[in-house]
């Protein structure tokens, strides 16, 4: 049985408006992004096994999952490219599909949504004419996150709502938990709360019971989200903790990442700077350790704007010349120019000490 790994627990310049980060960062936590698979284990040591193709293309293919999860977006490409190529040779129908679902979920996490398009398209295909049920479930689910990223929300509503039916034909629990959290995503984005959490609440069961920690991660953090949105901050970092504490167990940097910016969030709405800071600078750890420029410089604009607040003009001009370089780097436009606005601000030579 193929291995799966589940969608977009972190994302890089897309994802879930419930999200509070991806107000600020920009970031998807439904894509973001993710339950993640249990790595099968291969024997290793007998040469005709390390030579032989298939076990090479699942070897390749587990190690991209690896580095997905640890959020290595390049090197988890490569190595589906790789096991793509080897499986294309093979062959392999049902492998060259799961190989396109986990490609194209990384270029829809990293904000490649074209590539993404393209790819899951392809992938479509294949595991529709194979009758793949399950595999052509997370296509569309991934198709339909494509689209939400888009902002065609009517398209993937339909593309999740028709994975949840087939995912229920196959009797699949994990899609069913998956098209549940991703049709909350949509009513979320549509400001449609309440049924948000109704459909969250459906894909939290299923995943509790499914022992499923990160996908369960995720579906905590966007009711998290929810009920930031909705203004119940003290709700919203319950929730924020729970998703933390599962994604500390399971050692998700990014997911960390992007947990700590939004309690910082939540804890600058509760009027808690301080705490805020803290929050952002751990994040901050995280963020740069897996090279996610964008979300490090908005990260930082939010650091300067507290700073700003509180006085402390010389350490907010640091953290907006920081956050200038990083949205160069990202190439992040309105992370851009919040920066320079700050900077501006700053450099008037009206509050810092010339």
């Amino acid at each position: 049985m193929y291995s799966r790994s589940y969608h977009f627990s972190y994302v890089a310049a897309i994802t879930l408006v419930l999200s509070p980060a991806l107000t600020v960062l920009g970031l998807s936590e439904a894509l973001a992004s993710a339950p993640m698979i249990n790595p099968r284990r291969f024997p290793g040591t007998d040469r005709a096994q390390a030579t032989n193709p298939k076990t090479q293309a699942d070897t390749l293919l587990e190690k991209g999952i690896k580095d997905h999860r640890q959020g290595l977006f390049r090197e988890a490409i490569q190595a589906f490219e790789q096991a793509l190529a080897i499986r294309q040779q093979l062959g392999d129908k049902p492998g060259i599909g799961e190989t396109l679902n986990n490609l194209g979920e990384v270029y829809g996490e990293i904000g490649l949504l074209p590539k993404a398009l393209a790819v899951l398209q392809q992938a479509l295909l294949i595991n529709r004419d194979i009758g793949a049920r399950s595999s052509t479930a997370r296509t569309l689910n991934l198709l339909g996150f494509v689209n939400r990223a888009a902002d065609n929300f009517s398209e993937a509503m339909k593309l999740h709502q028709e994975a949840l039916e087939l995912a229920k034909t196959a009797e699949d629990e994990i899609e069913i938990g998956e098209s549940f959290h991703n049709i909350g995503a949509v009513y979320g984005e549509q400001g449609n709360y309440a049924k948000a959490i109704e459909f969250y609440q459906q894909a939290r069961t299923i995943r509790t019971a499914k022992g499923d920690r990160r996908d369960l991660g995720r579906t905590l953090n966007n009711m998290g989200g929810v009920y930031y949105n909705i203004g119940d901050f003290n709700r919203a970092m319950e929730f924020y903790q729970q998703a933390l504490a599962i994604r500390r167990e399971i050692a998700d940097r990014a997911g960390v990442g992007r947990l700590l910016n939004n309690m910082a969030l939540t804890s600058r709405k509760l009027g808690k700077d301080s705490q805020a800071l803290i929050y952002f600078q751990q994040a901050m750890i995280m963020l740069e350790a897996i090279g996610d420029k964008t979300s490090v410089g908005r990260l930082l604009n939010n650091m300067g704007a507290i700073y700003e607040g509180q006085g402390q003009y010389a350490k907010a001009l640091e953290s907006y010349e920081r956050a200038l370089k990083n949205a160069r780097e990202g190439g992040d436009k309105a992370g851009e120019t919040t920066a320079m606005e700050g900077i501006k601000r700053l450099s008037s030579g009206q509050l810092v000490p010339q």
